[in-house]
């Protein structure tokens, strides 16, 4: 007969296993202590103009898509509002940022040997998170240059920009928030670049290597 060790959860360790299955959905949830204080409404009206809301910012925030969450006869922001709208997302997400990490060589060394020779952070909305980023890394990307076959100079970058800008996106924008242990890194060697996005791939969804 065996035994099998039953572990009680925590209140916070039952909350990420009902993200992790899809139940519930983090960014969803109301953010303890914030209010619509919290949010810039100038970057807000610029937002609604881009998309074309005729309405003004503040209700924007109130009418579409649960940004304001009753909590106890309270209303808070939920999560999705603060990282997409907040004066200051870091206050209430501290490792909601991305680190760019440039190695010198083809493999991460660390102690005496360490081999970082960039090391940048960005933090701010989801929006600048994404700018900031993808500017960044733009100008770390080599460009070679060579003679083509009708005898002009052809340039081409070290990785194609629609692949590295698409990972970048995806990464911020599917970041599991409720992981608060780490942020997004962007590692970048001589012969390749890593992007890692702290959270497990969802549903059904499974690595598959060629």
């Amino acid at each position: 007969m065996r035994w099998r060790q039953v572990k009680e959860l925590t209140f916070d360790e039952r909350m990420e296993l009902m993200y992790s299955k899809g139940m519930r959905f983090y960014e969803d949830e109301p953010v303890y202590r914030s209010t619509l204080d919290d949010i810039d409404i100038e970057f807000v009206a610029k937002y609604c103009e881009k998309i074309g809301y005729g309405k003004t910012p503040e209700e924007y925030i109130r009418q579409n898509k649960d940004y304001i969450v009753s909590v106890a006869g309270r209303q808070e922001m939920s999560g999705a509002a603060i990282m997409m709208f907040g004066k200051d997302p870091q206050r209430f997400f501290p490792r909601s940022r991305v680190r760019f990490i440039r190695y010198e060589g083809t493999e991460a060394k660390v102690g005496a040997e360490m081999n970082v020779i960039k090391d940048k952070m960005f933090q701010g909305r989801i929006l600048d998170l994404v700018e900031q980023t993808i500017e960044y890394v733009r100008t770390q990307i080599k460009e070679h240059t060579y003679l083509g076959p009708d005898a002009r100079f052809v340039t081409e970058p070290e990785y194609p920009e629609f692949a590295w800008k698409e990972i970048i996106v995806n990464a911020i924008a599917h970041r599991d928030y409720s992981i608060k242990g780490t942020d997004i890194q962007i590692k970048m060697f001589d012969d390749h670049i890593t992007v890692e996005s702290p959270g497990t791939l969802p549903g059904t969804v499974r690595l598959k290597y060629a």
